[in-house]
């Protein structure tokens, strides 16, 4: 279990003999060579070395120099519970501290952040005393007892109450002239695991597929998520390990969410509290269709062609009169006609727009004779309300655009 540690310290070591191997002149130098480093990274020397180290990095869950690299303040871990409030905050995500410091030593915090075992690290292994690590170190001739309490001082609590000018802040009034000052700090475990995760979605090898199949307009049966209007943001500039050690991993790289308000449109379906008539249906929006049939109904010629062209134009608003019903009836629930708010509505609009009556609407052809009746005032009042030189329209007329309308009612079976 402790493989890790072993291959670690031998990287380590071939990362500094590189460059030195190269500028040797002969074997016995890179003899020698060789000796240092076998020494300098052996555990016996290597690790107590680390421990002293340690002192100059500090574990955070919410670093100050995401606002300022300069910014210097306590080292801040939050202890929040876990709730089931809705909310994506410390507390609700599981992800790892954060560590500032010292560039120089943070080879330490990859020591501390190797793998034992799954969700087992090193720093782990000193908290529980873990048996595998403290015999690798014993072995070694190190006292694990006095490197166990070096190591954990990354994980120290910071009582100080220490903030910094560089660091966004809040004034939040509490009193008369009594303030509460308020430091806003960024919690980057949290923002490099919302990174992950989105990284996760958006390139993941079935997306990838996916994506692949839509360049060459192929069917993919599954499909891909995307989030759109993402911004990238970047902490650190080119120095990103100065902010974070999370911050080095994700190259100083963070999505930020769109948080724009979102574009209301007014609702173009309306539920009819007392009149459908009154309530749902606008002669404004009718008026060009009133318009253009009163100008046919004004020529003095009589032939098929016009009155053919009468006949489209009363069916045209006919046919969105019956398209507003349609729509109450497929946006709202079954059963909303039984609310007590709709207690004032007409029995007979509640059953032509109300989903539960569809058995009474299929076996009871009276309401269509009604509701045709309705439509057909409807429409021949609303006429002459906008155009105002109209003349007053009797019986006849409206029994004809009512039988136009149950005609529609019957060739049209959604409504019924």
């Amino acid at each position: 279990m402790t493989e890790s540690i072993h291959t670690f310290l031998n990287e380590r070591k071939e990362l500094w003999l590189k460059d030195r191997v190269k500028k040797a002149e002969n074997d016995v130098e890179r003899a020698e060579l060789q000796q240092q480093a076998d020494d300098r990274f052996s555990l016996k020397e290597w690790l107590p070395d680390a421990a002293k180290r340690v002192s100059q990095l500090s574990m955070v869950s919410h670093p100050s120099k995401f606002s300022h690299p300069s910014a210097k303040t306590s080292s801040v871990i939050a202890q929040v519970k876990s709730a089931q409030d809705g909310y994506l905050r410390s507390g609700n995500v599981h992800y790892p501290l954060d560590v500032f410091g010292n560039a120089a030593a943070m080879d330490v915090y990859k020591f501390l952040s190797l793998n034992l075992a799954e969700d087992y690290t090193v720093l782990t292994g000193f908290e529980h005393d873990h048996e595998d690590l403290k015999s690798l170190i014993e072995k070694s001739s190190l006292n694990f007892t006095s490197l166990k309490q070096a190591f954990l001082v990354i994980k120290n609590d910071d009582t100080s109450s220490k903030t910094d000018h560089l660091v966004k802040q809040v004034y939040f009034p509490i009193a008369d002239t009594e303030y509460h000052l308020l430091s806003i700090l960024t919690p980057s475990g949290l923002i490099a695991r919302l990174k992950l995760a989105i990284d996760q979605l958006r390139f993941s090898e079935a997306t990838k597929e996916a994506k692949e199949k839509r360049k060459k307009n192929e069917h993919d049966a599954i499909g891909y998520p995307d989030i759109f209007d993402l911004t990238v943001t970047a902490y650190g500039g080119t120095q990103p390990q100065n902010v974070s050690v999370l911050n080095s991993q994700n190259a100083g790289r963070a999505y930020l969410l769109s948080s724009c308000p979102p574009i209301l449109e007014k609702r173009t379906v309306r539920l009819p509290s007392i009149d459908f008539f009154a309530q749902c249906l606008y002669r404004k929006n009718y008026q060009d269709s009133f318009l253009q049939l009163h100008k046919f109904m004004q020529l003095d010629l009589n032939n098929i062609d016009i009155r053919t062209a009468i006949r489209n134009l009363i069916q045209f608003v006919i046919d969105q009169v019956l398209l507003k019903g349609f729509k109450i009836r497929d946006y709202y629930p079954e059963g909303w006609s039984q609310q007590e708010y709709y207690a004032s509505l007409p029995k007979l609009q509640r059953v032509w727009l109300d989903s539960m009556y569809i058995e009474q609407r299929e076996n009871d052809s009276e309401w269509r004779n009604e509701l045709s009746e309705d439509i057909a005032r409807w429409i021949l009042r609303s006429y002459e309300k906008v155009i105002s030189e109209s003349e007053m329209l009797g019986t006849a007329e409206i029994n004809d655009v009512k039988q136009r309308v149950e005609e529609s009612l019957r060739q049209a079976k959604e409504f019924f």
